[in-house]
């Protein structure tokens, strides 16, 4: 038996090797060579000593403690230079599947010896940051990346941003992990060597979609179960949980998804089962979730959304992008994306529009006269009034901040 009274604080590295699975026996031990040798080469050359590791090893990868005091600055740095030089040499004449591409995650933190390797929350945290959705969408999003390095908000905040290492706070992008099936919410700090952290940061900023519905105080029975989870499904998308249709995914993996195949799916759905329902959907892009989410509804509530479902007495869906998204996922077109039949509305900065089904947006109904103050009577529907209190409060999907407080 181990002695759980030990206690230490060390760095933490945790390794895993991109798609180990999927290759068969003789690939894997072909692997496994060439990656001890990566890290071996790497730690060496970076004046770490791997000897003295304590390793967990697990034929894709590894979690290893590494005890020395001065390993933080020289993993993130010297290390991860060593081990990215060693892949691109490694995998210069490789197809593409029989490369060897690294997940590397590093954490600060509490460790102790344990029967079947080690335990505690420090642990845990490291391989969750390793093994989380966009650092595995990095590999995805950039298939000519050998190495994703991720390192915990502690790292970041102690070592990175106080320049204690030669990789500088410029050369990261910040992630949020969330999994809360296992009730685990971190922050991350993502490298990719050999990608500018712009690029990274455009592909792994949070995406928000909200909807919101003139003309009614509240979605269509039935709307979201008809029209929105099956969009999600037709779009190739995860959707939203049943309980606070939120999701959040990397924008390069799902923008031109959403902006494409889901808005026609919407389109189709909606004109087909809920004929007179008017939808304005509003789809931002940001580094923090809360924010994207904030800029989502504010897009589908804005002026000219509503203007142009009063356009018309019955159905419509209406378009409104942030300029981030314009220019990530517009912009670059793809499959039903059409970038000529967005425009910017008249007087408006930080937004584009789109109404489906129309080569350009058609003109918005013009702004109502202001209702005389003196009178009590209205007449008619004055659900249409221009503005946030013509829709209902809004559906979001995406970038809510749901971590324990």
């Amino acid at each position: 038996m181990t002695d759980a009274s030990q206690f230490s604080r060390t760095l933490l590295l945790a390794v895993d090797a991109w798609r180990y699975g999927t290759r068969d026996d003789r690939q894997q031990h072909e692997l496994q060579g060439a990656l001890a040798e990566a890290l071996r080469d790497a730690a060496v050359r970076s004046g770490l000593d791997p000897d003295r590791w304590q390793r967990q090893e697990a034929g894709d990868g590894l979690f290893a403690v590494i005890a020395d005091e001065g390993a933080e600055p020289k993993v993130a740095g010297p290390f991860v230079r060593a081990l990215h030089e060693w892949l691109g040499r490694h995998n210069h004449d490789r197809q593409p599947q029989a490369r060897l591409r690294l997940r590397v995650a590093v954490h600060h933190g509490v460790t102790v010896p344990a029967d079947l390797g080690f335990a505690g929350a420090a642990p845990v945290h490291v391989c969750r940051l390793r093994d989380a959705h966009a650092v595995r969408a990095a590999l995805e999003v950039f298939p000519e990346a050998n190495l994703v390095f991720a390192v915990s908000e502690p790292i970041f905040d102690g070592s990175v941003r106080h320049r204690h290492t030669s990789l500088g706070a410029e050369d990261f992008t910040r992630v949020e992990v969330a999994e809360p099936a296992k009730d685990f919410y971190a922050t991350a700090w993502v490298h990719v060597p050999g990608i500018a952290a712009e690029r990274v940061g455009a592909c792994l900023e949070t995406l928000a979609v909200g909807l919101r519905f003139a003309g009614a105080t509240a979605p269509p029975p039935g709307f979201v179960e008809q029209v929105v989870r099956p969009a999600f499904e037709a779009a190739g998308v995860t959707a939203p949980d049943s309980e606070d249709l939120t999701f959040r995914v990397p924008a390069a993996l799902a923008g031109t998804a959403l902006a494409g195949r889901w808005i026609e799916a919407v389109r189709t759905a909606a004109a087909a089962k809920f004929p007179q329902a008017r939808v304005a959907v509003g789809i931002a892009l940001a580094p923090d979730p809360a924010a994207a989410r904030a800029e989502a509804a504010e897009l589908a509530g804005a002026e000219p959304a509503a203007r142009l479902l009063a356009a018309t007495g019955r159905g419509r869906l209406v378009v409104v992008v942030s300029e981030r998204v314009h220019e990530v996922v517009v912009t670059r077109g793809g499959r039903l994306v059409f970038p000529e039949s967005y425009r910017r509305p008249e007087g408006e900065t930080g937004c584009w529009i789109r109404v489906p089904g129309h080569s350009v947006p058609p003109e918005p109904a013009p702004a109502p006269e202001p209702a005389p103050q003196a009178s009590a009577v209205t007449h008619g529907d004055n659900s249409m009034a221009v503005g946030q209190g013509t829709f209902t409060a809004p559906l979001y999907f995406g970038g809510e901040d749901r971590r324990p407080r």
